[in-house]
C-alpha cells in the first residue's frame, strides 16, 4: 500500500503533526490518531546524542534516525534539517539523504552555522541572498522527490517582523512549499503572518518559548496549514518522571498495574511493533519458531 504524502493531506485541509524523536513516540502518535509527525531537531539531540539544540546533530545521525522512525511507521514526518549542514552543496547532499531516508518534508533555517533552538537569544542569520540561494538549491535537490520543502526563518527576532515577512515572501518564490517564521512574539504578529506571507504556512506551537499561547482554531482561521506541537516530549519527560520517583519511593513498578488505560505487560509494547506479525512470517519457514505468548500470571 503506497504511503499518503504530507502534500496529499495539506490539499485536504490543515494538518496538526506531534514532535517525535525516536520509534516509540512515533508509533504512539500513530496509536493516538494523528495523519503527521515532525522529527524534532532538539528532541532528538536531547533523545538520541544527550545534547543541547546547538547544532551537534550530524548528518549521519539524523540520518540514521529518520531512516529507523519512517520504516517503523506509517505516518508522512517532517524532518528539522536545521540549515542544511553546510552550503548549498550540503544542502543538496543532505535533502537527497533525507529524503531517501523517508522524509516527506524537510525545513530549513536562516541561522548561521552553529546555529541554536529557535526559542533561545544570541541567534544570528545569514543575509538574504546567501538564504535563497540555499533554499534554491534544497527546491532543486527534491523536485523529484515526494519530499516537501519547508522554509524557516528566525530573522523575526532579530531583524524585525517585515524582514521575516520579506524572506518568507521571497523564499515561496525561490521554490519553497511552505514557510515557517519562527519565534513570533505577539498575536498580531502571528495573525499578520499568516495573512501576509503566500502560500502554505507552518506554525511551531511552543508558548513555553518566545510565542504566545495560541489555539489550533486560531492558526487555522489564521491561514496556517502545518501545526507542529511538542506534546510527545513533554508528555514523556512528565510521565517518566512520575514512574520514576514512585519506583524510588516503594522499590517496585507494581503500582502501574492499577493506572487505569494502561497495559504494562511486556507483550503488549512488543505488539506495537508487529511481534505476532513477526513471529507468524517466521513459522512460515520453520516450525521451529514457537508463538509469542506470555507466561502465565503468577500467584
Amino acid at each position: 500500500m503506497e504511503q499518503t504524502t504530507l502534500k496529499q493531506l495539506l490539499e485536504k485541509g490543515p494538518v496538526l503533526a506531534p514532535c517525535v524523536y525516536d520509534c516509540l513516540s512515533a508509533k504512539i502518535t500513530e496509536r493516538a490518531g494523528f495523519q503527521a509527525m515532525c522529527l524534532s531537531g532538539g528532541e532528538l539531540a536531547a533523545s538520541y546524542c544527550g545534547l543541547p539544540d546547538i547544532g551537534l546533530v550530524s548528518l549521519q545521525e539524523l540520518t540514521d534516525a529518520v531512516g529507523r522512525i519512517s520504516a517503523s511507521c506509517s505516518l508522512p514526518m517532517i524532518v528539522d534539517i536545521d540549515t542544511g549542514f553546510g552550503n548549498e552543496l550540503n544542502v543538496i547532499h543532505t535533502c537527497r539523504k533525507i529524503a531517501k531516508a523517508g522524509a516527506m518534508a524537510v525545513h530549513m533555517e536562516d541561522q548561521t552555522f552553529p546555529k541554536r533552538c529557535g526559542h533561545l537569544q544570541g541567534k544570528e542569520v545569514i543575509p538574504l541572498e546567501d538564504y535563497l540561494g540555499k533554499i534554491r538549491a534544497a527546491a532543486y535537490a527534491l523536485r523529484d522527490t515526494d519530499c516537501l520543502l519547508i522554509a524557516r526563518t528566525d530573522a523575526y527576532n532579530i531583524l524585525g517582523k517585515e524582514a521575516a515577512i520579506e524572506r518568507a515572501t521571497a523564499s515561496v518564490e525561490a521554490g519553497a512549499h511552505i514557510t515557517l517564521v519562527e519565534g513570533t512574539e505577539t498575536l498580531e504578529a502571528i495573525e499578520e503572518i499568516g495573512r501576509r506571507v503566500p502560500g502554505w504556512k507552518m506554525f511551531g506551537m511552543a508558548s513555553a518559548g518566545a510565542s504566545p499561547k495560541v489555539t489550533y482554531k486560531q492558526l487555522v482561521d489564521w491561514g496556517y496549514n502545518l501545526i507542529t506541537v511538542h506534546c510527545a516530549q513533554w508528555g514523556a519527560i512528565k510521565g517518566m518522571e512520575e514512574f520514576s520517583r514512585s519506583c524510588l519511593e516503594t522499590g517496585s513498578d507494581i503500582f502501574i498495574t492499577e493506572m487505569d488505560g494502561v497495559d504494562n505487560r511486556p507483550i503488549a509494547l512488543f505488539n506495537m511493533f508487529g511481534l505476532q506479525e513477526w513471529i507468524e512470517l517466521g513459522r512460515k519457514f520453520s516450525p521451529k519458531i514457537h508463538a509469542a505468548k506470555e507466561f502465565e500470571t503468577k500467584s
